[in-house]
């Protein structure tokens, strides 16, 4: 049970991250030098100094160590379907609040079938869970 907690968390981790990291690097495409080398170095640079950036990205990192650490005691078959389809719903909630417009009826759709056959996914890994206790 604490593994789906912590499924959960790295659902967040992950999803909410991403609209911050986004925004952390907005400014980066619009480098361009004519030269792939100096364009990399720029962006790094731009990268680099941006605290914006960063916190997101360890956070969304942490999930990651999180996740590979729920996995030690998590059938993967489990964990992955979970773990991504939370973590598109996080990003869709966490987008919607800073002002990213609304995703389409398809993805949110396609989201709502990912979730629920997470869930269904899930709940046979708790059933079997508890098949075995008995």
């Amino acid at each position: 049970m604490l593994n789906i907690l912590f499924l959960v968390i790295v659902g967040l981790l992950w999803g909410a991250t991403n609209p911050f990291i986004r925004l952390g690097s907005q400014g980066i495409e619009q480098i361009n030098t004519g030269s792939k080398w100096k364009n990399l170095l720029l962006e790094l640079r731009m990268i680099s100094t941006r605290l914006k950036y960063w916190v997101p990205f360890l956070l969304n990192q942490a999930g990651s160590v999180l996740y590979v650490y729920t996995l030690q005691d998590t059938s993967i078959t489990a964990a992955v379907p979970v773990a991504n389809s939370l973590s598109f719903v996080f990003t869709a909630i966490t987008g919607y609040l800073l002002g990213e417009k609304i995703p389409g009826r398809k993805v949110v759709i396609g989201t709502v079938l990912v979730c629920l056959g997470s869930s269904i996914v899930l709940y046979d890994k708790l059933r079997n869970e508890q098949q075995l206790i008995q």
